[in-house]
């Protein structure tokens, strides 16, 4: 009789475990299913810092030598729906990101003359603007004197991502030689080709991309 109570002691307890681990996989199933809904309201009062906190951290990590304001944020407390206060904010960082003064100057490091090509100095005059056929031996030479870092805004740099502003612009005299050529990144080449020519679009920037996905990418 022992054995039997004690045979029955073990199946109830079998039958809790099961049951304990049925409902403990309900209850993640509907954690799961609504985690948006439960985090928000769970969270709601510190989702924005947390947004804040990845926001400033991917400013600083991106462009090291650049300080962003996020004082508009006072301007838009009352903003109710919390991403369109988020877009607001980075709309603002971007328009700080292209009002950023920057005067274009000649580079503190030369390139020895003897890795120079033999076409080098014939090819670095500027004829009617148009790219010298050595071209991407210059912007190689470039990219490497300095040291794969935007000049502008301080971003690390891959050859895709790179391009060249001249100290003295091509439409005003400017030349090829390296000592006028310096690496910035596409973004800041295309706000400083912007304000040469008011044609050109400042509307596709890398940084709108990179920074709304923070958002995107937030729950």
């Amino acid at each position: 009789m022992e054995n039997l109570n004690y045979l029955g002691n073990e199946y109830l307890g079998a039958d809790f475990s099961i049951l304990s681990m049925i409902l403990l996989i309900g209850v993640l199933s509907l954690v799961i299913t609504f985690r948006k809904k439960i985090f928000f309201f769970i969270y709601k009062e510190t989702d924005m810092d947390l947004f804040l906190r990845q926001l400033d951290e991917k400013l600083k990590t991106t462009y090291p030598k650049l300080k962003f304001d996020f004082r508009y944020l006072d301007k838009i407390q009352d903003e109710p729906n919390p991403d369109a206060k988020k877009y607001a904010l980075i709309d603002n960082i971007i328009n700080q990101y292209e009002a950023l003064e920057f005067t274009a100057k000649h580079s503190n490091k030369s390139i020895p003359s003897n890795m120079l090509w033999s076409s080098y100095a014939f090819n670095s005059k500027n004829i009617k603007n148009k790219l010298p056929e050595d071209w991407l031996l210059r912007k190689n030479a470039i990219f490497e004197r300095d040291e794969k870092i935007c000049q502008k805004c301080s971003k690390k740099l891959q050859p895709k991502d790179s391009d060249i502003l001249f100290v003295k612009p091509l439409e005003k005299g400017g030349d090829f030689y390296l000592e006028n050529m310096i690496l910035v990144c596409n973004d800041c080449a295309k706000i400083e080709k912007y304000k040469l020519d008011k044609t050109q679009s400042v509307k596709f920037l890398e940084i709108r991309e990179d920074l709304y996905s923070l958002v995107k990418d937030h729950y």
